[in-house]
């Protein structure tokens, strides 16, 4: 099979069939879903907003940073609102840049590349912390994302992918996940996944930040006006604020926190292992794709036996958190009126 930079689908008389099949079974809402002119409208806001927010920083004021890791330990004048732990890092060396998953801020857990608001006490933590709990729910969460982008631009454009939401699985499972609305049924062969692996390791090579914004809820759902999966989830969201992701030309809600880039990741060492079905919690009659993978922190190394059966771990189907934990059940209209 000749396999380019994109995922090669098979185009068989019975996996056409398949997938017509079920294409024909989806509700308007996921038919009309336009992948290109969608990913375009959202950047086009995210970037909008983004520059919305920071016009609005007037006035350049000064905020005390107390570094107060191990080393290092040193007292810097930043600027509030727009300086981030990033550049405290930058002030201090090289080390804490390339190696810093995590920012501590007055205690808090804090994503290297949100701007500081006020006096602080900050901290960066490695992935080699003695109790790395909390560096590693922020790797699982940042790799979820990346394997939500790598799908967004891994089929070919005939291919509908719309990105439905990382489930939260505990990284004691060995994988993290991404669930996907595809237009066809898809069983990948090994040198498909192969694909996928390639199209990460050059994401790990460009360190890609991963952005983070917080913005209101009303401008979150017109970001997502085409998503009938995020408007779902928008539509329970207690707090008039919500957080988002961008990662590339991918955006996604979450609460974070991430790492700062995709260069935290060994490029080798991130797999795509597992693609198995699950049942559309939203869409009757519809499944949905759960994309199972795994990943290695750059600060470690792995021999390629031990990776294989990492890797082998995380090709075990994990049917955890199949839906968002909502007391109520929401179905749109069009998708009511094709059950």
């Amino acid at each position: 099979m000749n396999v380019s930079h994109k995922v090669i689908v098979p185009c068989a008389r019975s996996a056409c069939s398949r997938g017509l099949s079920l294409f024909r079974g989806f509700s308007s809402a996921v038919d009309n879903y336009d992948a290109t002119s969608t990913v375009e409208r959202q950047n086009e806001l995210f970037d909008a907003e983004k520059k919305r927010q920071l016009d609005f920083v007037k006035r350049i004021e000064k905020i005390r940073v107390n570094h107060v890791g191990p080393n290092d330990q040193c007292s810097l004048a930043m600027n509030k609102y727009l300086s981030t732990p990033y550049h405290v890092a930058m002030h201090l060396n090289d080390s804490y840049v390339k190696r810093s998953a995590l920012a501590m801020v007055n205690g808090e857990p804090w994503h290297m590349l949100q701007p500081l608001t006020e006096d602080c006490d900050l901290q960066f933590l490695t992935m080699k912390e003695e109790d790395p709990d909390e560096v590693n729910r922020v790797f699982w969460k940042a790799s979820a994302h990346m394997l939500g982008a790598l799908l967004q631009d891994a089929f070919k454009e005939s291919i509908t992918v719309i990105p439905v939401r990382s489930p939260e699985i505990p990284y004691v499972m060995g994988c993290f996940a991404y669930d996907v609305n595809l237009s066809i049924q898809w069983e990948p062969t090994r040198q498909e996944l192969t694909s996928l692996k390639r199209m990460a390791y050059k994401m790990c090579h460009k360190k890609i930040p991963f952005e983070r914004l917080e913005v209101r809820r009303e401008v979150a759902e017109e970001i997502f006006a085409n998503n009938v999966y995020k408007l779902h989830h928008l539509k329970h969201v207690d707090s008039e604020r919500v957080t988002l992701f961008r990662l590339g030309d991918f955006i996604d809600v979450s609460d974070g926190p991430m790492v700062s880039n995709t260069g935290l990741m060994v490029p080798f060492n991130y797999s795509v292992t597992k693609v198995h079905s699950i049942d559309d919690y939203l869409l009757p009659n519809s499944k949905l794709s759960r994309f199972q993978g795994v990943s290695l922190p750059s600060d470690f190394e792995s021999h390629h036996t031990a990776w294989a059966v990492i890797e082998d771990r995380a090709k075990r189907p994990v049917l955890l958190d199949l839906k968002p934990d909502f007391d109520n059940k929401y179905i749109p209209e069009e998708a009511e009126s094709t059950s």
